[in-house]
């Protein structure tokens, strides 16, 4: 996300906050996760966590592992891979108290994609599902966002989800992407699928610049740590 608003030229429209303690700037990626580039401030890092705790921003962004059919999410523990998940981190605290929260990753792992004529193509599925029954281990839990009426969104290369009482609604769908053979039956658990489904802006689906728009007030979002 911090690339992307490089890219859309809107850098200073949102305030970066991350656990290590960076408040404004840009958050950095890959090796250099934890530092940012041009922070308007440093915090002691305890004193971030209290700030996560009390809910002092607009929105978490972060990523998943996998998802369950409650919406919970796991990005803590993989027994297959024990090398990727050192455990929770500041995932817990990031998304307590959190009034909205978008978790962003791919729809099942290993699959080959690429984009044509501003249209996803799947070129071969992956091994492994990412939406299942039930997750390892609840980083997050779903039904406790329920409960707390938080806002929750799930990003993936091929649609938008939504979490609902009802359980995850699926609310966008990328061009080019089928339905039932890339989605509903990539899925462990059935899907909602909305009475509205729309289908996403074609410009994310080449290289030029989307035109994104942001609110006018000053957003301070939480970059949490990348996962798999």
């Amino acid at each position: 996300m911090p690339r992307i608003l490089l890219e859309e030229g809107l850098h200073g429209a949102v305030t970066w906050v991350i656990e290590q303690g960076a408040v404004g700037g840009v958050p950095l990626l890959d090796f250099a996760f934890g530092c940012a580039s041009n922070a308007d401030a440093f915090m002691p890092s305890p004193y971030q966590f209290t700030y996560f705790q009390g809910a002092g921003f607009d929105a978490s962004l972060l990523s998943f592992l996998e998802i369950d059919k409650s919406g919970s999410v796991n990005v803590s523990k993989l027994s297959f891979r024990p090398h990727v998940t050192a455990g929770a981190g500041g995932f817990v605290d990031i998304t307590a108290r959190a009034k909205k929260v978008v978790f962003s990753g791919m729809f099942n792992a290993g699959a080959k994609l690429s984009m044509a004529d501003s249209k996803l193509v799947i070129e071969k599925e992956g091994k492994l599902k990412k939406l299942v029954n039930e997750v390892e281990h609840v980083t997050f839990s779903g039904r406790r966002a329920v409960e707390q009426g938080q806002d929750i969104t799930y990003v993936t290369e091929r649609c938008v989800m939504k979490l609902t009482p009802q359980g995850i609604m699926l609310t966008e769908i990328a061009p080019g992407v089928d339905l039932q053979a890339h989605i509903l039956d990539q899925s462990e658990f059935p899907l909602i699928v909305s009475d509205t489904l729309k289908v996403m802006d074609a410009a994310l689906f080449h290289e030029a610049p989307i035109g994104l728009a942001l609110p006018q007030k000053p957003i301070r979002t939480l970059e949490g740590a990348p996962h798999v």
